[in-house]
């Protein structure tokens, strides 16, 4: 079962930082893990002006950091003044995985007063297909015992770590995942904070009969 997991390490830069080795944990594991959540189902190809670098019609993209990658990351974000839990999870974790989903192209009426996209049956459908790629991600990772950790960004959806990380303007951040190892030395790991409260199956399910 998938749950949620928050591990912290020392984001000091002059300090050790968590030792998150775990042989068993490599880049063709994370491709395989990818190659599996990749087949998640979309409805719409993603439109062609997201074709330029990669030609794939997925209305998703991964970007892959590796554990050096993610300390690199790490002390950049330190030196720029962050004081999230950011940096904290980069130094514990092994893996970052930067999640973007591809919106149809806007134009600047459509999204006046700060909106980021268009509200579209299509635009709907491309989340709902690189959310259904995230969870199978997830699951993958818990399934090949790693811990993982679903954040929705703070500092890592800024433009700057998108063209530090390589990352088109034109893409938005559905999630900075996490995959941290099965055991991380010197590290603080915490609990999702909504787990409990999900309520029981009762709570969002419904039966729906027939009527009579």
């Amino acid at each position: 079962m998938r749950k949620t997991s928050k591990v912290l390490g020392s984001a000091d830069v002059d300090q050790k930082v968590s030792d998150t080795s775990d042989p068993a944990m490599d880049r063709d594991k994370i491709d395989g893990i990818l190659e599996a959540a990749g087949m998640a189902p979309f409805h719409h190809p993603s439109a062609s002006h997201h074709h330029t670098m990669h030609q794939s019609p997925v209305p998703w993209r991964v970007y892959k950091l590796d554990q050096s990658s993610c300390l690199s990351l790490m002390k950049r974000l330190v030196a720029s003044g962050d004081v999230t839990k950011v940096p904290n999870m980069l130094s514990a974790a092994q893996y970052l995985l930067q999640v973007t989903w591809l919106p149809d192209e806007a134009n600047e009426a459509s999204t006046q007063g700060g909106a980021l996209f268009i509200g579209t049956i299509r635009n709907m459908e491309h989340i709902a297909a690189a959310s259904a790629m995230v969870q199978s991600l997830l699951l993958a990772a818990t399934d090949a015992g790693m811990k993982t950790y679903w954040s929705s960004g703070g500092p890592l959806r800024s433009s700057e770590a998108f063209d530090y990380i390589g990352i088109s303007r034109k893409e938005l951040l559905l999630g900075a995942i996490f995959l941290f190892p099965a055991e991380s030395k010197n590290a603080e790991e915490k609990p999702g904070k909504m787990r409990e409260l999900r309520g029981e199956l009762s709570d969002w399910s419904l039966w729906c009969d027939s009527p009579a």
